[in-house]
């Protein structure tokens, strides 16, 4: 590699470690920064130094991290209150799911508790809500 080349790689990691130092990430302000970053660096991916790939690398890592936090704080839902919980925030009635689930009558079964979802059904509602199926499989205990 060429002195040229190692200049140019280790100005363009030094232009991003002034702009968002790669330290622990510790706040949603941070995270929304390092994120704008990466989404920047992506935007280029094609054209990225290897010391720019590198800086993205560790930096999306950092990110992932920052964010994985919040996985453990969600309260694990059954299939019912996650669908419970979506018709709520997306001001559905059980009628609006009448295409997902076949009939009224058994989304009504569904959220009284007296019928789990089918495969069909989990299929249809994840899609719908942009789901991974697994959230709407009844998990045996």
């Amino acid at each position: 590699m060429s002195k040229a080349i190692d200049d140019n790689e280790n100005k363009a990691y030094e232009r991003l470690i002034k702009r968002f130092p790669l330290r622990p990430i510790r706040d949603d302000e941070q995270n929304n920064s390092a994120a704008e970053i990466c989404d920047m660096l992506l935007d280029r991916h094609d054209v990225l130094l290897q010391a720019e790939r590198d800086y993205l690398e560790i930096l999306s890592d950092l990110v992932t991290k920052y964010e994985s936090r919040w996985d453990s704080d969600v309260p694990e839902m059954s299939p019912r209150e996650l669908v419970q919980y979506l018709m709520e925030q997306n001001g559905l009635a059980q009628k609006d799911l009448v295409p997902e689930f076949g009939s009224a009558s058994r989304i009504s079964e569904f959220l009284k508790g007296e019928r789990r979802l089918s495969l069909e059904q989990a299929k249809r509602v994840a899609e719908r809500f942009s789901l991974n199926i697994a959230s709407l499989i009844e998990k045996t205990r």
